[in-house]
């Protein structure tokens, strides 16, 4: 679940408190930036669990609405296809992903306010008016849960505050979060128990050890990469640099000098992108224009060596 491009906005993060912080004690700050990636982990668990969440509410309105004295049969009956929806159903009886729920302590049970409101607005929305008048099938209830994700709670602003509240860690990170989730049930069969896999943290052993040695050979490194960056930047002073450019940049010549399989023009691309969300407006054309020299002249004196996929054209 946890990809590079998410490791890079933690390392970006925690390289920047780093360099902020009055400690430069390495494991303090080592031990913060896998508690943030754990948290991006719980984070999609949470958001997961939402689902049965809100099915598990439709049953408890639809016993209400049953038990009233004066009922109306068409109100409860309008509840039905949520309840039923099967691709919920296999959340709930997804035994790996309830054990990892149970384990990690996810729970919305004392949200029951945002529960109620967010359920609202999904029967209330025009998403659930055209679901739950269409046939109802597996790949019908697979669309309505993967719309409902982006559509309604990644636009439900209660959702943010909660979220923002509950962890700092997720100030910015809810939308990719979602898109994961969202993902997740895009690929979930009918014919397979529990719907599917649930991603674990990191997909394979390579991802684990990107995060570590990227945070890791970032902070070792930085007074040697700093002569290389000061070289670059001529008649500026690194002061007059946005800090969030320097750590950027210090970032992206570890991962080229430290991952020989992953191309350079895929590292130049990414802290490009980084630099147009978490710097200034001009920082991504001034992280492309000195990533360019740089990396060349490190590759001139094999300081840079890619092999396998790492061979591709910058």
């Amino acid at each position: 679940m946890i990809n590079r491009r998410l490791i890079r906005i933690k390392t970006l993060q925690s390289v920047y408190s780093f360099r902020k912080s009055d400690s430069r004690e390495f494991s303090t700050h080592f031990k913060e930036f896998e508690h943030s990636i754990q948290k991006s982990y719980e984070l999609y668990l949470l958001c997961i669990q939402l689902l049965p969440e809100l099915q598990h509410y439709a049953h408890i309105r639809i016993d209400q609405i049953k038990n009233r004295i004066i009922k109306d049969e068409k109100e409860w009956q309008r509840l039905m296809p949520f309840a039923n929806n099967r691709i919920i159903l296999q959340i709930s009886e997804n035994k790996e992903f309830q054990s990892i729920v149970r384990n990690e302590k996810i729970s919305w049970a004392h949200q029951q306010p945002l529960i109620k409101q967010l359920f609202k607005s999904i029967i209330e929305s025009s998403l659930y008016e055209s679901y739950s008048a269409d046939e109802q099938s597996y790949e019908n209830d697979k669309r309505f849960v993967r719309k409902v994700c982006t559509s309604i709670i990644a636009e439900t602003e209660d959702v943010y505050h909660f979220l923002e509240e509950h962890s700092i860690y997720w100030n910015d990170e809810v939308d990719y979060i979602i898109s994961i989730v969202e993902k997740t049930i895009k690929l979930f069969k009918e014919t397979v128990a529990g719907g599917g896999e649930i991603l674990p943290k990191y997909r394979d052993e390579e991802i684990s050890y990107f995060s570590k040695i990227l945070f890791t050979k970032t902070i070792e490194h930085w007074s040697d990469y700093n002569v290389i960056i000061d070289k670059k930047l001529k008649n500026w002073e690194q002061e007059r640099v946005a800090e969030i450019d320097v750590i950027l940049l210090q970032m992206a010549i570890t991962e080229a000098v430290e991952f020989s399989e992953i191309p350079l023009k895929a590292t130049l691309n990414e802290y490009i992108e980084l630099a147009k969300w978490y710097s200034t407006e001009k920082s991504n054309m001034f992280v492309n224009g000195l990533l360019h020299t740089i990396f060349k002249e490190m590759q001139e004196d094999k300081t840079i060596i890619k092999k396998g996929r790492g061979l591709l054209d910058l």
